[in-house]
């Protein structure tokens, strides 16, 4: 059996309160994947959140120039991580792919349901938004730095 432990230590439940995670947890699946699982699809309908329990999994999305198309991975994530966030923001479509690295265990969240719990509880449904805005800063913020390694990469300096 998976510990309330796991949410308390996720960055989209920080300062959420113990009886709050406990409803959490009840919401909660565990699923498996093996290596090369797409579990996400960019454009795809975002109805569930993951939050990794083992494994690694990238974060890609398809770059098409011309007539070659490429897999980009923007990111790796870890025991811990979140994704799927999507599935708790309006228009509630993924905007990147997740692929397996290696054998993965997650807990899924059904964001609807997510949700319908942060409406009954407004100070969690704040909470929430506080926190999903933060994984969405940090986000934000790794794409500048890559874009900016980019420019910085295609400038000649004298």
């Amino acid at each position: 059996m998976i510990s309330v432990d796991v949410l308390t230590k996720n960055r989209l439940f920080n300062n959420v309160s113990s009886i709050t995670l406990a409803k959490i947890m009840l919401l909660t699946k565990e699923a498996s994947f093996v290596e090369g699982t797409r579990i996400l699809s960019a454009g795809d309908k975002a109805d569930v959140l993951y939050i990794i329990l083992d494994g690694v999994l990238d974060l890609t999305f398809c770059l098409k120039i011309g007539q070659v198309e490429s897999e980009i991975t923007i990111d790796t994530k870890r025991r811990g991580d979140t994704v799927g966030w999507s599935a708790l923001i309006s228009p509630y479509i993924y905007t990147l792919s997740c692929v397996c690295r290696e054998p993965l265990r997650a807990l899924t969240i059904n964001g609807e349901a997510l949700l319908s719990l942060s409406d009954e509880d407004p100070e969690f449904g704040h909470i929430l938004m506080r926190n999903i805005a933060e994984l969405i800063r940090a986000r934000m913020k790794q794409i500048q730095d890559m874009f900016i390694k980019e420019v910085q990469r295609g400038i000649s300096m004298p």
